[in-house]
């Protein structure tokens, strides 16, 4: 049999995992998954001011266990094929020991973005060099070298600049939604679905007016890659008004863009507010590394 594996990118950090483990909780900074609803892996993350200490980072972890009777986090010498696949990080492993339960992990401490990772990995006794479990701490990674983040968590997938920071985000049937900012522009993806639903009567233009609250003449048809979508802007005003408008509260730059991906029956969404002008290479860049992620 041969395993699969699904990939997970959310903010900042990136790794491969069984398609057989599902996601049970997320947050800004920490993730939890589940294989067959039994707890199998958890994350932290988060960037470290000054000095790291693993000694910390187990204190951390340990903080506000006393109410867990009999389980004490000890240090763990790392698997070799462990430490040659988490090689590029300062490492110290910990295990635990509960009744019947267990616990592997990990703080890590990357010295180029000067990130700290706590990884555990439960209940794996004599499966600690499974191929699932390699695979995880081989591809796991903390930044890329492009200056991008990448984001792939259920139905989004999306690569951005890496200075737009997560502002909010949630993931309901019927609508996924992520928001980042930076000092300059807000960001906001939609994966809207069953498209079939939501346009049974309607069209894609008023959908976007209701949802979105546009005005439904200034909504132009356009496409993306093929399938039907609808678009709107406004222009940089000239002179001295285009100056003041970049001081005022409100943004100055708008660009709205949705499209219908009739294939797979969902609707995917950009609305970019800036304070700066937007160039036409900067959202269709934006538009090309916002697809849909179905795997």
């Amino acid at each position: 049999m041969v395993l699969k594996f699904k990939q997970i990118a959310w903010n900042g950090i990136q790794f491969s995992i069984p398609i057989t483990w599902e996601l049970g909780w997320v947050d800004s900074n920490h993730l939890t998954f589940h294989k067959n609803s039994i707890p199998a892996m958890e994350i932290k993350w988060g960037p470290i001011k000054g000095r790291f200490s693993h000694h910390s980072q187990l204190k951390a972890i340990t903080k506000g266990q006393k109410t867990h009777s009999g389980k004490k986090i000890i240090k763990w010498q790392l698997p070799p094929t462990w430490q040659q696949a988490l090689a590029t990080y300062y490492s110290q492993g910990f295990c635990w020991q509960r009744d019947a339960n267990s616990g592997h992990g990990a703080t890590l401490y990357c010295p180029v973005c000067k990130n700290a990772i706590i990884l555990q990995l439960f209940d794996m006794r004599n499966r600690l060099t499974d191929p699932g479990v390699l695979q995880f701490l081989q591809t796991l990674s903390d930044h890329r070298e492009d200056g991008c983040t990448t984001w792939q968590l259920f139905e989004i997938q999306a690569k951005l600049p890496r200075s737009l920071r997560l502002n909010h985000y949630h993931f309901k049937p019927g609508n996924h939604e992520l928001a980042l900012s930076n000092r300059f522009m807000t960001l906001r993806l939609y994966r809207w679905a069953p498209a079939s639903a939501l346009l049974s009567n309607t069209s894609l233009a008023a959908f976007v007016a209701d949802t979105l609250g546009r005005n439904i003449e200034q909504l132009q048809q356009t496409s993306q890659h093929g399938y039907p979508a609808v678009e709107w802007h406004n222009h940089e005003k000239s002179g001295w008004l285009g100056r003041l408008q970049r001081f005022s509260i409100r943004p100055a730059f708008t660009w709205l863009f949705v499209w219908h991906l009739e294939a797979h029956n969902r609707i995917m969404g950009i609305n970019l507010e800036s304070k700066k002008p937007l160039e036409p290479n900067q959202m269709a860049q934006i538009s090309d590394n916002f697809q849909l992620n179905l795997s």
